[in-house]
Order: C-alpha cells, then structure tokens, then sequence
C-alpha cells in the first residue's frame, strides 16, 4: 500500500479501537482528501481491503458509512464482496471492533491526529450567542460546584435551545458547544455590557445564572444538523427533566457524544477572546484536532469549507438600503443589495456574514434557495463554481452594479434570472463531470 492508503487504514482503525463506526467526511477530513464524501476513494480502499485479506486481518472498511447509516452503501460492498466474497456485514463489523489494532506497529493510530477525549455535557440556553454570553451560569454556588467537582478544564457542553423560550424554529434543538474552562466569577465578568444590562432588563433572567464558568471557545452547528435534543442525546436528556439539565447540566454518556462529533460546525467568537477564529464549516470533531494557523482571507467575508455536497445561494441585504448606500429613494427602487455564491449550508454563510456586521436595522437573509432542499443538489465545489460564476457573469453583463467582491446592487427582475443562469450553468457542469466519470 501507498502512505495515502496506510493513512486511511490508520484513521479507520482508530475509529475502530473507539468501537465507531465512521463516514466518509471524516475520514476525510482526517488524511486531508480531496473529497470528503468519498468521490475517488474505491480505488484506496479496494487495495485496502486486499491489504487486510492477505494479513488476515479484520475488514476495516466495513465500517465507513455514510452519515447516519449503519452499512457501507451499495457501492461500497461491490468493492467489499470484490475482495471477500459473500460477507455478513454486521459480524464483519463486529470482528473490526474486537480487534486490538494497536497489536499491528504500522497500522496504529497516530494520537495526535485524533480529536482529544474530551467529556461532554448537556444544558439549555434561550438561545447561543457566545460573542456576548461567553459563560455558563448557574443559580448557585452548590451546583456550579457540582460541575466543577465532575468536570475538567476544557469539558464540552451541548447547548440546546429551550422548549418553552427562544427562536421558535431552533427549541428543543442542539445549536451549539461550548469548550468550558474553571475560571469561574460573577456572571456579569463574561458577559458584553449591554447583553448584560439587556438581562436584568428582563423579569424572567433578572438575577440569574450569576455563578459563572468561563467559556474559552464556541461552534455552532449548521442550521442543517440542528436536531432535536431528544434525538441526539436520547438517554442524557431523558436522566432528568429539563428544568433540572437547564440549572445543573448533567454529563454525555461517550457512546451518545459521538454523534454530536459527528455535526457540521463552525467556530464562533466568545466574549473576551483575542484568539483567531477559524470559521471553516467542517465536523466537531476535526474542529477540536490540533489548530492550524488560520490564513487570511482572499477575499472579502471569505470562510472555507470542506469540499463537498454544495448549494447555490444569493443573500439579500434587509432594511432601508437608500440610507445604506446614501441615495435617494427613487435611485435604487425595486432593487437589492445581495450576494452570490456558494456553500454546503447557506444559512450558516449567512450567519457568518451577519456576525460581520454591528447590530442594526440592516440584517443579511437569504433570499435563495427558497425553500431550501434538505440534500444540496450539486455535489462538490468544482460544480458549484461553474454556478457562481454563471451568477456573477449574468450580473455584469446584464448592468447590476458591482459593489466590491461578491456584492451586486441588481433590479429585482435581474436577481431572478441571475439565480437561474447560476443553476443552469451548475446543472450543466453536473452532467458532464458525471459524463466522464462513467
């Protein structure tokens, strides 16, 4: 095998030791391919198979799935049956777990490679905004002690959004994590002044959650892997009733914290950090892998993000925008300020430019895709390119006024067909990467 192939083996087997099964972004995202949903990988792991066979070791890549499945796809077994003939999966799965694969010097995973064990809790909050809330609170000094006494620097606590209070869509949904110190203080020490006095504004939080434990880093999960807490953490929810895991948190079994490693996030800022973000869309787990340095963008608002399945979008700025461009009514009437481009989750670059810009009436939305489909229709950036481009092509050369990167001010009839170029053109650019793939 070649070091890209002992590499995969190497990331599979840890999987394996940690009795996981994993997906094909992980894994991924873990030898830094290409392609994280698989696309050129049957090659690698075929001689991976052959590899295993001829040691009479277990078959390891009986364990890579696609998200949320417990079986390799269909694909995948012609590869698997190629190399083994006819095999039960879930005993061949089983044989990959009992394995000691640390008994085998090259195919033992590489530590520091892997996302550090971390403990894992569960609370609830009316909403996540680490910018101006960078804490836990709680009611009193015996249960911040509680967690103190059952936790250690650097516990990861699942933050899922009340039922009864916050945004309607996001109640009763994980929306975030917090990476949680033992510095800990009066609540008002890490929480913005105006959010604070915002707080005490209000009767319902007025002089709660003062007992405070400082928060060193945020994710929030992508819209599109907000679940309900229920579902991600069935038995941890279900020890306690809600009011009890809002006011104490309570731990994450291992087992059940796996899948919250397995969620798209992005970094967010937390209130008093000096550190760099870096606000790439990728799985918690490769979030909490040893940082690399954050590079600058090359252009304006730019965040990165693992190739993969991707959407078209174009965001539409809301509010007054003859006040915002400082032009008369009549000037831009029946326009848009938007912006074109690209992402496995719109909603998510949507936020991340948001969080650009200081709160007021002016508010990013996105305008496409409406409605958003659950499965992005193109399936990697080199497609999805060929669509902004399209888009941006279709604005320049039908008169929408350029305002600096991806920015446009373009009539409403102008945004319509600007959105259809840039699908046509991603349709286009599907049908003939599937062509030559055949």
């Amino acid at each position: 095998m070649n070091e890209l192939q002992f590499e995969i083996t190497r990331a599979l087997a840890a999987k394996a030791l940690q009795k996981r099964r994993t997906t094909y972004q992980q894994i991924g995202e873990a030898v830094g391919w290409h392609h994280p949903t698989g696309r050129g990988l049957g090659r690698n792991l075929e001689a991976i198979l052959h590899y295993l066979a001829d040691r009479g070791l277990p078959p390891l890549t009986t364990i890579l799935v696609k998200k949320g499945k417990r079986h390799p796809t269909e694909d995948a077994m012609a590869y698997i049956r190629g190399a083994l003939g006819a095999v039960d999966i879930e005993t061949a799965q089983q044989e990959v777990f009992a394995f000691d694969w640390t008994s085998v010097p090259e195919l033992t995973p590489v530590n520091d490679v892997l996302p550090d064990s971390r403990q894992v809790w569960l609370t609830s909050f009316w909403g996540f905004d680490p910018a101006s809330w960078g804490c836990i609170g709680f009611a009193d000094e015996a249960r911040r002690t509680r967690y103190l006494n059952n936790s250690n620097p650097g516990t990861l606590v699942a933050i899922y959004v009340t039922k009864g209070k916050g945004p309607k869509d996001l109640r009763g949904k994980v929306v975030g994590v917090l990476e949680i110190s033992h510095e800990t203080g009066h609540a008002r020490d890490f929480i913005s002044g105006d959010r604070w006095a915002e707080k005490e504004r209000d009767s319902d939080s007025r002089g709660k959650w003062l007992y405070a434990v400082k928060a060193t880093r945020a994710w929030r999960v992508v819209p599109e892997d907000c679940v309900p807490v229920d579902g991600l953490f069935p038995r941890s929810y279900g020890s306690s009733n809600p009011e009890f895991i809002g006011a104490s948190g309570v731990p994450v079994s291992a087992d059940e914290a796996v899948q919250l490693y397995e969620l798209d996030v992005y970094e967010v800022p937390v209130y008093g950090q000096t550190e760099p973000i870096d606000p790439t869309i990728q799985t918690l787990e490769s979030a909490l892998r040893p940082s690399h340095a954050v590079r600058p963008p090359s252009r304006p608002y730019w965040v990165g993000e693992t190739d993969g399945p991707k959407h078209l979008y174009i965001l539409r700025l809301t509010g007054e925008i003859s006040a915002y461009l400082g032009r008369s009514n009549i000037e831009v009437e029946d326009k848009h300020i938007i912006k074109v481009g690209f992402s496995k989750s719109p909603q998510a670059r949507r936020d991340q430019i948001q969080n650009a810009y200081p709160r007021g009436t002016f508010n990013w939305e996105v305008f496409k895709p409406s409605p958003q489909p659950n499965i992005a229709p193109y399936a990697n950036a080199e497609i999805a390119i060929a669509g902004e481009d399209a888009m941006k092509k279709r604005l320049v050369e039908d008169g929408a006024e350029v305002l600096g990167g991806e920015f446009f001010l373009a009539d409403h009839s102008l945004v319509y067909r600007t959105w259809a170029a840039g699908n046509n053109a991603a349709k286009k650019a599907q049908d003939n990467q599937e062509s030559r793939a055949i």
